[in-house]
C-alpha cells in the first residue's frame, strides 16, 4: 500500500474495535498493539510534514492528497480518544481538553477548505496554514491522551 498512515490508521481502528469484549489478557495485548501503531502513525505523521513542507505550487495536489491523508488519521485518532473518554468520567478539565481538540480540528477543516481555492501567489500562506493547523491537532490529541491516562 502506498500510503503508511491510512494503512495505520486502519490498524488503529481495527485494533480499537477488537478491544470490544476481550479477556483483560487479549485486552492487554490489542492495547499494546494499538499504542505501537499510534507511535508508528505519530512517526509517520512527522516525517510526511518534513516531506511535504517544501512542495511547492505545481506539487499542491500531491500535498492536498497527504494532508487529508493525514487529516483522516488523525480522525481516526479522535475517534479512538472520544470512545475512551465518553467511557472515562467527564471531568471539567477533560471536558475542556476534548473542547479543544474539536476546536482545532475544526480549525484544520477550514484550512483544508482553503488550501482548495489556494493560488500560485497564495499557495506559501495557505500551505503553512494546514501544517500549522494539523500540528496544534496533533498537540491538542496528545494532550487529551495524556489527561486520558
Amino acid at each position: 500500500m502506498k500510503n503508511p498512515i491510512l494503512l495505520t490508521s486502519l490498524t488503529v481502528a481495527v485494533l480499537s474495535v477488537s478491544l470490544i469484549g476481550c479477556s483483560k489478557s487479549t485486552s492487554e495485548k490489542v492495547s499494546d498493539k494499538a499504542s505501537h501503531a499510534y507511535e508508528t502513525s505519530k512517526t509517520a505523521v512527522v516525517d510526511t510534514w518534513h516531506d511535504v513542507k517544501a512542495y511547492s505550487f505545481e506539487k499542491s495536489d500531491d500535498f492536498k492528497q497527504r494532508a487529508e491523508a493525514i487529516s483522516s488519521d488523525l480522525d481516526a485518532k479522535i475517534s479512538k480518544l472520544k470512545t475512551e473518554a465518553s467511557e472515562a468520567k467527564a471531568s471539567a478539565s477533560r471536558s475542556a481538553v476534548m473542547d479543544e481538540l474539536k476546536n482545532s480540528r475544526a480549525d484544520l477543516s477550514a484550512k483544508l477548505a482553503a488550501l482548495g481555492t489556494a493560488t500560485a501567489d497564495t499557495w506559501e500562506s495557505a500551505k503553512s496554514n494546514v501544517i500549522t493547523a494539523a500540528k496544534r491537532v496533533e498537540a491538542a490529541y496528545d494532550k487529551a491522551r495524556a489527561d486520558a491516562s
